[in-house]
């Protein structure tokens, strides 16, 4: 069944996704405020992200300014827009909702760094109760490869496992794949912190050149991200570090220096946390993360965290690039 489909954002991911379901004949409507983008767009290609290359159905896509068009009859928000933005987004949309309610998919990651909420609370929270349904799509995926219809499995998130599946009918084809995920919390802790054991991994990458470290880090890792999840939500499964939620994503960002992470982590190897900071003019999860953990001290204390404190101290706390893996060899 064809379905109207809004995207809020217009960047790559949102487009990488949007050509996803532009495969699967759906129609496609999508805002932003980037006008060049809008008419790229709305001419079948997003070039500032893939240069020329075109939509797979380019007559399934419109793009504008007007989130009033965008909302009109839509059965499906997703919102893809960065995470500090969200919050005065939703509250643009609820003005036009009023007292409609919506499904929202959403695909930003992280922590919320004022309200220190993962962003899948943030969206229920404002929100309120405008939504209907609600889910995030979190696993191993680059959006210029999503784009170009490569071979690409992740996660659909959520708790209603009836609108999960309804998703996953939307976006799966011979390219795309949505698995079902029913552990929310756990699997956004998973995705969230990966980020800042990337950046250790790029650091300890460039320190050590040893293609025997990382594997060892990437399983050191996901067990201290466990332990936090656990924490934080008992409920989290014991199962979610296997879902491409966890591991996938893990695998992906830790490894690859396409991962703004992975690569800010080796420049703070090469040339210290300073430096790297003033060079970089990307936004780096790792380390926004890494600020909220830093103030999470008191409360994660008592867990066997040696490798994520580490990272932290070498990020904020002056600690010695050379000293990463000190609690390992001293």
């Amino acid at each position: 069944m064809m379905a109207k489909i809004t995207f809020i954002g217009t960047g790559a991911w949102a487009s990488g996704l949007a050509n996803v379901l532009s495969k699967n004949n759906h129609k496609i409507i999508m805002w932003g405020i980037d006008e060049n983008e809008i008419k790229d767009i709305n001419q079948g290609l997003n070039s500032k992200y893939f240069a020329n290359l075109k939509f797979n159905n380019p007559h399934n896509l419109t793009a504008t300014a007007n989130l009033n068009l965008a909302l009109e009859d839509t059965d499906l928000i997703i919102l893809a827009v960065p995470s500090p933005a969200i919050a005065d987004v939703i509250s643009k949309i609820k003005q036009i909702l009023k007292t409609r309610k919506v499904n929202v998919i959403n695909v930003s990651k992280g922590i919320d760094f004022n309200s220190k909420k993962f962003i899948s609370e943030l969206v229920k929270d404002e929100f309120g109760p405008n939504l209907n349904n609600f889910a995030s799509l979190i696993g191993p995926s680059f959006a210029t490869e999503v784009f170009q219809n490569h071979h690409t499995m992740i996660n659909i998130v959520g708790l209603n496992s009836l609108f999960l599946d309804k998703v996953a009918r939307l976006f799966n084809n011979d390219t795309f794949k949505l698995k079902i995920n029913t552990d929310e919390h756990g699997s956004e802790v998973f995705s969230a912190l990966k980020n800042v054991l990337a950046v250790g991994i790029g650091i300890s990458s460039y320190l050590y050149p040893s293609k025997n470290l990382a594997p060892a880090l990437i399983s050191q890792g996901l067990n201290e991200i466990y332990l936090i999840a656990k924490k934080m939500f008992p409920q989290t499964q014991t199962t979610t570090g296997y879902q491409l939620a966890a591991i996938g994503d893990i695998v992906l960002t830790c490894l690859s220096t396409t991962s703004r992470n992975y690569s800010f982590g080796l420049k703070v190897g090469e040339l210290g946390v300073e430096k790297s900071l003033k060079l970089n003019d990307k936004t780096v999860e790792g380390f926004n993360t890494a600020l909220i953990l830093n103030n999470m001290k008191a409360e994660l204390q008592n867990l066997d965290i040696p490798l994520l404190n580490s990272i932290i101290d070498i990020l904020l706390n002056n600690k010695d690039k050379e000293k990463l893996l000190d609690f390992y060899w001293k």
